[in-house]
């Protein structure tokens, strides 16, 4: 950056907070932690501070001051995505003995009984009927 550039960056003035309940956000806190509710709280601000505020006014405040803390709370606790995750080391136990003995297990695969059965010149027929019928072909 040059030097007229941050010459005047520095003789800018911070914005003032947008909004009227900014100054007042350690006692929302504190009263939130204490159990009062939104509309509690904006009569508590009208009656010792003289701040007159909607109820809804006192909830987005709280909604966003959390989402913010979330935001940088979750941002201090990720991790450096570049460096590699550490594998959990773990003993060889009996976890790792079935997992073993399944891999090494054949696999079977037997073609399901079909359920039908086809004659061009019979209507198709449930595969327990069938044999009902060869029993009773059979007797004949």
């Amino acid at each position: 950056m040059d030097d007229e550039t941050a010459s005047v960056l520095r003789n800018l003035s911070d914005k003032l907070p947008r909004s009227k309940l900014e100054p007042h956000s350690e006692v929302v806190g504190a009263l939130r932690r204490k159990r009062y509710t939104y509309r509690e709280i904006a009569q508590f601000l009208q009656e010792h501070l003289g701040l007159e505020v909607a109820q809804s006014t006192v909830h987005d405040f709280v909604r966003i001051r959390r989402r913010r803390e979330k935001d940088v709370r979750t941002q201090a606790e990720l991790p450096n995505p570049q460096t590699p995750k550490p594998k959990p080391q773990r003993e060889a136990g009996a976890v790792d003995e079935k997992i073993a003995a399944l891999k090494r297990r054949s696999v079977t695969s037997s073609q399901p009984k079909p359920l039908f059965v086809y004659d061009e010149d019979e209507p198709l027929t449930l595969v327990k009927n069938v044999k009902k019928k060869m029993d009773s072909a059979g007797d004949v």
